[in-house]
């Protein structure tokens, strides 16, 4: 009998202990058996403490401590992830159906060369957003984060995690997963995807159409490919951002 791969859950939280218990239970409630859910936090004090001390028997490590954000709590939590498989869920997302891990990694065969799987999301205004893997991540990021699990063997290739060989993780503070997602596809990595919502998602900072995103969205470009090249995109992106803040107008 086939073993089944371990799949370690790594959730970042500030502050969030009115959102805590319902992201644990999302997990708990998982038919899959070989998983494990890592909490890492970022020194909340609102409380989130004493919820995790009151739930540590249903979470596998978790730790409570200042950090420089997001995805420093994401690298914290990938340094002590044990899975050959990493999925990064938010305090205010939830897997949607309790079977979701088990119809991935039990019910269908992942080939060994694969190091990204991909599958939909589902919004808050329930529309349903499925992850692109290919040219159009030159435009923009086009994976969702709570649609994407990667082999544990990103993280040993690519050691400084979220924030690339060149960069300093605090640089980063919305788009950190792009440019991890933008270096794969750039080296070629092998992506499967997957006909299967995989999470509800919550309104997550990168939704929210901030000017800082689009920002880094270019410093992204810049980094991985030749300023000339970027130019183009840069402009779209531009265009991008003027548009939204024009439709932002028109509705109030």
């Amino acid at each position: 009998m086939q073993q089944i791969p371990k799949i370690s859950i790594i959730t970042p939280i500030l502050d969030a202990k009115d959102l805590l218990e319902q992201v644990i239970e999302t997990v708990r409630r998982q038919t899959y058996k070989n998983k494990q859910h890592i909490i890492i936090d970022g020194g909340s004090t609102d409380g989130t403490l004493e919820t995790l001390k009151r739930n540590e028997s249903k979470i596998k490590y978790w730790i409570s401590e200042k950090d420089s954000g997001i995805y420093d709590g994401m690298n914290k939590g990938i340094n002590v992830a044990d899975g050959e498989w990493l999925y990064f869920l938010g305090v205010d997302d939830a897997f949607y159906r309790d079977d979701t891990l088990e119809s991935i990694f039990e019910h269908q065969t992942i080939p060994d060369d694969v190091t990204l799987i991909l599958g939909s999301v589902l919004a808050p205004n329930r529309k349903l957003i499925k992850s692109r893997y290919g040219k159009s991540l030159y435009f923009k990021n086009t994976i969702h984060h709570q649609g994407a699990f990667y082999r544990r063997d990103v993280f040993e290739r690519f050691r400084y995690g979220f924030y690339g060989s060149r960069m300093k993780n605090r640089q980063f503070s919305i788009s950190g997963d792009y440019q991890l997602n933008f270096a794969l596809f750039r080296q070629g990595t092998r992506c499967m995807q997957i006909n299967t919502i995989i999470a509800r998602c919550g309104y997550g900072r990168s939704m929210q159409g901030k000017i800082e995103g689009y920002l880094e969205e270019m410093l992204v470009r810049h980094q991985n490919i030749s300023f000339f090249w970027a130019i183009p995109f840069d402009v779209l992106t531009v265009l991008r951002y003027l548009g939204k803040r024009f439709m932002n107008l028109l509705k109030e």
